[in-house]
């Protein structure tokens, strides 16, 4: 059973040609039947690579996508794949329509592995998640744009000065010495080519 990734994309180029993928998506996910025999249904990635001309036994597409939506010259949409983003799709498509762009962010919590290629910020401004659990077993998540709002999170948090990620790291310690699960994850989007 593998690891699921979640990843966000926003296409974007001419708004023609997101318009025509966005067309032949919609139609994919509409079928009744998928186009390919597969274990995801109509929205298998492998469904979009065979639309569009391509060996999905070649590109890696073990996933599908869900939250189909387009505006001017953008669509958006989301995947859940296998172990991580199946971007081998999305460069595949991006050389059918020499107009697009893709920009992603992922998400795999298993292997804690948070990417984007958003390397601006543009779609994708979360530098920074935060997972954790306190010593009275209350759960918390937060995405942060820098480190220093994530900072001034955690002082609202603690109620106490937080300059560092050590000092969350000495704070997480402590709450450790009073229950054994409680946890302070930080994890920084790593922007990938």
């Amino acid at each position: 059973m593998p690891n699921w990734c979640t990843s966000a994309y926003v296409i974007c180029g001419n708004a023609s040609e997101t318009k025509e993928l966005y067309d032949l998506m919609s139609k994919l996910q509409a079928m009744k039947e998928p186009s390919v025999e597969n274990g995801f249904g109509t929205t298998w990635l492998g469904c979009l690579v065979e639309a569009l001309g391509g060996d999905y036994n070649e590109i890696y597409c073990r996933g599908d996508w869900n939250s189909l939506e387009a505006g001017d010259g953008v669509l958006t949409l989301s995947t859940e794949t296998a172990w991580g983003p199946c971007n081998e799709v999305f460069d595949f498509l991006c050389s059918k329509y020499p107009s697009l762009r893709y920009y992603f962010q992922s998400e795999e919590p298993g292997m804690g592995e948070y990417l984007t290629n958003d390397s601006n910020g543009y779609y994708f401004s979360e530098k920074y998640y935060v997972d954790i659990c306190t010593p009275d077993e209350k759960y918390l998540t937060e995405y942060f744009r820098d480190s220093l709002s994530m900072f001034k999170w955690f002082e609202d948090l603690l109620e106490q000065p937080i300059n560092s990620e050590q000092d969350i790291k000495a704070i997480t310690e402590k709450w450790q010495e009073v229950n054994e699960d409680a946890f302070c994850n930080i994890y920084e989007f790593k922007v990938v080519a």
